[in-house]
């Protein structure tokens, strides 16, 4: 009986011991090879539908509850809606959470993408973005504006038409360079292989000034160019290097940067630069900025002489540099291309401050810059040609800027300014076979 009793004694607490450890075994939750296999082409396929690259190393998953709908969220499910999902009548239900790096086209890292399934189906898309972390948006927006951009205004939806006289034009059709506004008309700047040409607007229409000649940049090449605020002129000038056989073009090496005055005389003023990786010239409130290298250099004028007074360091070889304010609250921007990618700018106490830009590195746009506000919103538009000879017309948006072409056609390029300084943006519309001049009534 005591033998019996023992046994039985041992037997629950072998019993008892095992349960405890099973107790102790932490809950693991996984899927399946093919249900994540399954799940890895859902997100491939639905991160190329919006020309997304990311990391397949980084996918990770775990199990989850879609998020709330509260105010506290309100920002998630306007990303998610914005991705084409819309989280409501999911919100609190069990879910799988999936998460990867996301990458823009150039390899740089974008931010970290969210995808919540219910069974097989997507109820939840969006993405925390590396240029401004706190925040969470759509995938259809590509770059992020970074927590010290300060933007104020966006761009509305009002039509880009209006009443507007018309002139046909036979010249400006690859764009200018850089406009100069005085009482009830303009300067316009071309810039050629070897002069400068002077084009003035009146009475209702373009033609040319006068040109500035090879002999009066002393026989260099002109490289960059650009009015400065008294109606002044500044050109980088510069020497062909010696070619080697296969180059596809040439290099001008910078030497020296001329002024003209606002009557287009030459100055004796000059600033003889430092190296040969000058690429471009623009005007400041007070001087110029000169862009050396991947550096930017402020000079101030002062009794005709200019003098530097900053260099920062922007980590771009700009070919246009354009100074404005795109969102009207009297603070300029600078927005900077290198034929690559499109920056922009903000001047703080310690430099320049890169607010967004795109992310393609490659040869993706030419020409230059343009800013105007087409459709009297109060929020300037930005105009740039792609590679394929049609303009690309950037907006402030909510989060960063976004392209809205829906109204562009194939090879149309729009040279946007002020010509007859009226204060209601005027522009140039070119194709493959017109040129016309549309100036706002």
């Amino acid at each position: 009986m005591i033998k019996k009793i023992i046994c039985a004694a041992c037997v629950v607490s072998i019993m008892l011991c095992g349960c405890g450890k099973a107790e102790q075994e932490e809950y693991v939750f996984s899927l399946s090879k093919e249900q994540q296999e399954n799940y890895a082409e859902i997100i491939e396929e639905k991160l190329n539908s919006f020309y997304w690259h990311y990391e397949g190393t980084s996918l990770a998953y775990s199990e989850s509850k879609v998020p709330e709908n509260t105010e506290e969220n309100a920002d998630i499910f306007a990303a998610s809606a914005q991705s084409g999902y819309d989280m409501t009548r999911y919100a609190g239900r069990d879910a799988v959470c999936y998460t990867a790096d996301l990458y823009h086209i150039n390899s740089q890292k974008a931010g970290i993408v969210y995808f919540y399934f219910i069974r097989n189906d997507i109820v939840g898309l969006y993405y925390s973005p590396d240029a401004n972390p706190q925040k969470v948006v759509g995938l259809n927006i590509r770059n992020v504006f970074t927590p010290s951009a300060g933007i104020s205004k966006t761009e509305s939806d009002s039509p880009y038409s209006g009443s507007y006289a018309n002139k046909k034009l036979s010249i400006l059709s690859d764009g200018f360079s850089s406009l100069y506004k005085y009482e009830g008309g303009s300067y316009i700047l071309e810039l050629n292989e070897s002069s400068i040409n002077i084009y003035r607007y009146s009475s209702g229409t373009i033609r040319r000034y006068t040109t500035i000649s090879y002999s009066q940049l002393g026989y260099k090449k002109p490289i960059s160019a650009a009015f400065l605020n008294d109606g002044s002129v500044a050109v980088i000038v510069g020497s062909v290097a010696e070619s080697y056989e296969g180059a596809e073009t040439e290099r001008i090496y910078s030497e020296k940067v001329l002024f003209f005055n606002s009557s287009f005389g030459k100055e004796s003023t000059e600033i003889e630069l430092s190296s040969g990786s000058y690429s471009c010239v623009a005007a400041t409130d007070d001087g110029i900025v000169l862009i050396n290298d991947k550096n930017a250099e402020f000079y101030k004028s002062e009794g005709g002489q200019f003098t530097k007074e900053h260099s920062y360091y922007i980590n771009v070889q700009a070919t246009d540099f354009k100074q404005t304010d795109l969102d009207g609250d009297s603070v300029n921007e600078f927005i900077v291309t290198d034929e690559k990618d499109l920056y922009i700018y903000k001047q703080t106490q310690t430099g320049l401050d890169c607010i967004w830009r795109t992310n393609v590195s490659s040869e993706c746009y030419y020409g230059y810059i343009y800013t105007a506000d087409l459709n009297d919103d109060g929020a300037d538009e930005i105009y740039i040609c792609d590679n394929t000879g049609t303009v690309i017309r950037y907006v402030l948006g909510k989060d960063g800027l976004v392209s809205r072409n829906d109204d562009i056609l194939y090879s149309q390029r729009i040279y946007a300014g002020d010509f007859n300084n009226d204060g209601k943006d005027d522009y140039i519309l070119a194709d493959s076979e017109n040129c016309t001049l549309y100036v706002r009534q």
